[in-house]
């Protein structure tokens, strides 16, 4: 047989493995990616030496089916064995490196018995300081942070938990969403992050719908985030009817976006490792801008202010008593306290203390004829 009918044959086998993969058999689906990699090593086998991007494609593709049908070994087989010849072209050789990467990762989380839930989301971070595999170490902490605030609210929300305010997720949230930061294939700066199943055993039959709810978050977690930046005042509205949820989670998707002068980067991007049919979110600086104009369309007060009467602070966030109502920000060099702030919740605001911020608030005149500041809006101080 030919090079051509070992290739179509495997493509056959690939195709039928898919849709048992899509209907749950996911056991048979292996033999047959596994029948689908024997013929594209066969068709290698086929091969000139000076076809060498038809090699690097049918090796590629036949690692690739081994790893589906979960051989692993005969998956590096392939991938060393032609690692270790001239006759990849670059591409190829890239690839096969990364796959390998990945086997090593999934063969460690298979002896540690570590279970995740179904969906990867993988976190791409690029332009300004950022470098190829490489990133500030406080500006990837800040994102980190931000994404694992948004996979604990989408828990919340799923769950039709009630609203939280203020203070940390409920140890029954940690347990059924435990995000984990996982190494990602080499990019300009990637890495992935995955669910991990609930450790604790949950013995009443409703916990159990719970877990089933849970076993969405990935997946809600990519349609919010890809509402919140596509299309806040349509689809996200019809995602999440919740005005509550939906405003947080306009502001945490919000401060995700780079600043409009891209220093410190200019763009991240948000896709499902799993499904490569979804294009990904992409989040720029000019996503800052539409989220903010949303957020204003949607505060109950400050349109009975004229614009005049809206100015910004800047200066560096010192404290805050949200149970009390007021923030504390440092302008120039002196504490101005911001009340008004019921509406804030930790975890847009927590994370900005001590760190140079823009506060909208209205200015208006007490008693005593002092100035008051109300809050309006909160937002990092542009790199």
């Amino acid at each position: 047989m030919s090079w051509l009918e070992h290739h179509t044959r495997s493509e056959k086998y690939a195709s039928q493995a898919e849709d048992l993969g899509r209907r749950g058999e996911f056991n048979r689906a292996a033999e047959l990616y596994c029948l689908a990699a024997d013929a594209e090593v066969c068709a290698l086998e086929d091969l000139a030496h000076n076809k060498t991007r038809t090699i690097g494609i049918t090796a590629v593709s036949s690692a690739s089916l081994y790893f589906k049908a979960r051989e692993f070994k005969q998956a590096k087989r392939i991938a060393h064995r032609y690692l270790a010849t001239e006759l990849l072209p670059p591409f190829a050789v890239e690839q096969l490196e990364e796959l390998i990467q990945v086997i090593r990762f999934e063969e460690s989380l298979a002896k540690s018995g570590i279970e995740f839930l179904e969906g990867e989301v993988l976190v791409s971070v690029s332009g300004g300081e950022v470098i190829y595999g490489g990133a500030p170490l406080d500006l990837i902490l800040d994102k980190v942070k931000d994404i694992s605030n948004i996979f604990y609210r989408t828990t919340e929300w799923l769950l039709e938990k009630e609203f939280r305010k203020g203070g940390a997720p409920s140890p029954e949230v940690k347990n059924l969403c435990n995000p984990w930061l996982l190494q990602a294939p080499p990019g300009s700066y990637q890495f992935a992050v995955r669910v991990r199943k609930p450790q604790e055993q949950l013995s009443f039959p409703f916990m159990k719908d719970m877990e089933l709810q849970v076993e969405q978050i990935t997946k809600k977690f990519l349609e919010v985030v890809g509402g919140a930046t596509q299309d806040p005042e349509g689809k996200l509205v019809e995602i999440v009817p919740d005005k509550e949820y939906r405003d947080t989670f306009l502001k945490l998707t919000r401060k995700l976006a780079p600043p409009a002068t891209g220093k410190s980067f200019s763009q991240i991007e948000i896709k499902s490792a799993n499904n490569l049919v979804e294009p990904p979110v992409v989040i720029i600086p000019d996503t800052r801008k539409v989220i903010t104009s949303v957020l204003k369309k949607t505060d109950s007060i400050s349109p009975i202010f004229s614009e005049q009467q809206i100015i910004q602070l800047r200066g560096t966030l010192r404290g805050l008593q949200l149970d009390n109502d007021w923030i504390e920000v440092k302008v120039n060099g002196e504490n101005k306290k911001i009340y008004d702030v019921k509406e804030e919740i930790d975890d847009v605001i927590g994370s900005m203390v001590n760190r140079q911020v823009v506060v909208d608030v209205v200015e208006r005149l007490d008693r005593s004829s002092e100035k008051r500041y109300s809050f309006r809006d909160l937002q990092a101080e542009e790199d």
